[in-house]
Parts: structure tokens; C-alpha cells; sequence
């Protein structure tokens, strides 16, 4: 991908973040290089999220992306990389989170994570 068109995927992806823009792109670009993480707020010692530590936190909270409009524009980045012969794969983490006395069923489904467990993905 050519600067150019990194500079205007970026800037798509920016107006599609709705609130907590710049501190969410910051905490994007923090997550995309730092090379391990074992929590949240190891992120914010990334030199390009300039802010301090809470910010991660409320950068997750605030932000309110229109999830489809952004896969839509994913979507198309991938297809403008991959020649129209090769099939595109997306990876996604799925990690399932014991919640065995959550107390709606919506917090309490049952997850597939080296054996099922009561949970939520």
C-alpha cells in the first residue's frame, strides 16, 4: 500500500470512529506497535498514544465506530491489496470469558474454548 492511500484509509477509517476520534486512533496505532501487551494500559507507554493511561480506557468506553461502515472499508482496502484469483482471510480473536453466575443469559452463553464453558465471547 502506497503512503497515499494509507494517508486516505486512515483518514476514512478517522471520520467512521464518531466520538474519542484522536484518542482512539492514537490507542490504534499504539496497539498496531507495540510488540507484546499484557494488559490495557501498557499501551498507553507506547510513544505514539500521547496521553496518559485512563485515556486507553476511555477511549474504549467513549468510542462508538459504525462497526459495518468500517468493515465495509476494510473490505475494500483488502481488495485493492489481493489479486482477484487469491481468497482473502480474515483472523478475529474470540476469547471466551468465564462468566458461570452472570445473571442474564445474554452475559451467560456457552462458549468453545478448549472444551465448553459458560460464558461470553
Amino acid at each position: 500500500m502506497n503512503s497515499e492511500r494509507l494517508k486516505d484509509f486512515r483518514q476514512a477509517a478517522y471520520e467512521l470512529l464518531v466520538l474519542a476520534k484522536d484518542a482512539t486512533r492514537e490507542l490504534m496505532d499504539a496497539v498496531m506497535t507495540t510488540p507484546n501487551a499484557s494488559c490495557l494500559a501498557e499501551f498507553s507507554l507506547n510513544p505514539l498514544f500521547k496521553r496518559q493511561w485512563p485515556s486507553v480506557y476511555e477511549a474504549l468506553q467513549d468510542c462508538r465506530p459504525d462497526r459495518k461502515k468500517l468493515m465495509e472499508l476494510y473490505l475494500e482496502q483488502l481488495q485493492k491489496e489481493a489479486p482477484p484469483t487469491e481468497h482473502i482471510l480474515v483472523a478475529i480473536d474470540h476469547t471466551a470469558w468465564r462468566r458461570p453466575d452472570a445473571k442474564t443469559l445474554k452475559d451467560r452463553t456457552h462458549e468453545y474454548q478448549r472444551g465448553s464453558i459458560v460464558g461470553q465471547g
